[in-house]
Order: structure tokens, then C-alpha cells, then sequence
């Protein structure tokens, strides 16, 4: 699919990470939700795709470890045991902090893509009250998946290297992923639109943001 993808749309790795919150959200802050974006360190990207779902405290963590420690080989039942990574703690405070203060309520999404698909893990809602509300969604999310490990590996020049993770920006440094929490609005899809513009800040076109549903 990948190979499919770069034949027909011939995206670079930097027209890609052009895309991401974290390019456009300092530019346009006030003319979009409120935002706060939390830098996801390579351990923390890795914990997210990693088989299971381990949420952090209580007696549920089956197979997981304390952050900063191996875990063992394997966990009860046979399966290798899930390790949080050593930047977990300091990760889960900054998304608390951030709900906090954007009004205790959050939207989340990643540089590209929100867990959308993964809804059913809390009721049908995409609102989260708190980091474990947010670790739920990320982890059962196969689109948080795609956003870490397969986004930049459909970019022509990417596949073509093989290449794969956040990559590098247009400067030849290396561009992480972060965690985008937004404040928790009421919106109603039949009025959101996708904008496009051009230099100078034009707007060339606009379109339905939901392109499965007709809205009269």
C-alpha cells in the first residue's frame, strides 16, 4: 500500500511534516482551538504501538514494568511482558497539565491524524478528562499507529530509502512527533470545512471536512 500510495501522490517527507500541528498551530493559534502540544520523546512513540494496552497505575497493568526498568521476559500468560518507557511519568504529567489547563476537557490528536477510530474505547467519545483517557485512545487507535510508523514511509522520497519514523525537517534536522491537546468544543460536523490558501494568505478553495456524510 505504501509503494501504491508514493506512485500516485509523489509526497516528499517535507510536504508531509508541512502538514503537521505542530508546524501550522504557532501560525494560526488564534484562529483556531486552543492548544496545548506535548513533544512525544522516541520511547514514548515506541510504548504507544507497542502490542497490548497497559494504562498507568492500579493493579491492571498486566506484563507492564516501572518506568526506567526491563521487564521480564515474559508475563503470565506467555506474552512478552510491556515496559513503560523511562520518559512515561514526565509525559503523563505534562498531558495532565495541559488538560488542566485548557478547561479539563481535551480533543487529542497526533502530528497528522486523531484516534478517531478508537472512540468505542470511551463510549463513542473523542473526550478525554485525564492522561488515561488520552493513553486509551492512542493505543487502541489503528490511525495513531499509522501516524508513528507508516506516515512517513508513504512520502516518495522516504520509500524509495526505506525509510520510516518522524524523519527530518527541510534543515536536515530530526523532527519528532507530538501529542496535540485541544480544548473540548461542541462542534457540529455539517459546519466544518477544510481551507486551502495560497501566498499571502489567500484562500484558493474550501470544502466538507466530513466526506462521508451529505449535510443539506
Amino acid at each position: 500500500p505504501a509503494t501504491w500510495f508514493a506512485s500516485v501522490c509523489s509526497m516528499l517527507s517535507s510536504d508531509l511534516l508541512s502538514c503537521g500541528i505542530d508546524r501550522w498551530y504557532p501560525d494560526l493559534r488564534r484562529l483556531t482551538i486552543r492548544s496545548v502540544l506535548v513533544p512525544l520523546p522516541p520511547d514514548f512513540a515506541a510504548y504507544l504501538v507497542a502490542d497490548g494496552v497497559v494504562l498507568p497505575g492500579g493493579d491492571d497493568e498486566a506484563g507492564a514494568s516501572p518506568a526506567g526498568e526491563e521487564a521480564d521476559d515474559e508475563s503470565a500468560d506467555g506474552s512478552a511482558a510491556l515496559a513503560l518507557p523511562a520518559s512515561f511519568e514526565a509525559v503523563r504529567r505534562a498531558i495532565d497539565d495541559g488538560i488542566e489547563r485548557l478547561g479539563g476537557a481535551v480533543f487529542v490528536k497526533l502530528n497528522w491524524s486523531a484516534p478517531r477510530d478508537a472512540a468505542w474505547v470511551l463510549g463513542g467519545s473523542l473526550k478525554c478528562t485525564s492522561s488515561e483517557d488520552v493513553l486509551l485512545l492512542l493505543q487502541s487507535s489503528d490511525r495513531a499507529a499509522h501516524d508513528l510508523t507508516e506516515a512517513r514511509r508513504m512520502c516518495e522520497d522516504a520509500a524509495a530509502a526505506g525509510e520510516g519514523g518522524a524523519g527530518v525537517d527541510a534543515a536536515g534536522e530530526p523532527h519528532g512527533f507530538v501529542l496535540a491537546l485541544r480544548k473540548w468544543c461542541e462542534l457540529q460536523p455539517s459546519r466544518e470545512f477544510r481551507c486551502f490558501r495560497g501566498a499571502g494568505g489567500r484562500l484558493l478553495a474550501a470544502c466538507q471536512r466530513d466526506r462521508f456524510s451529505h449535510f443539506p
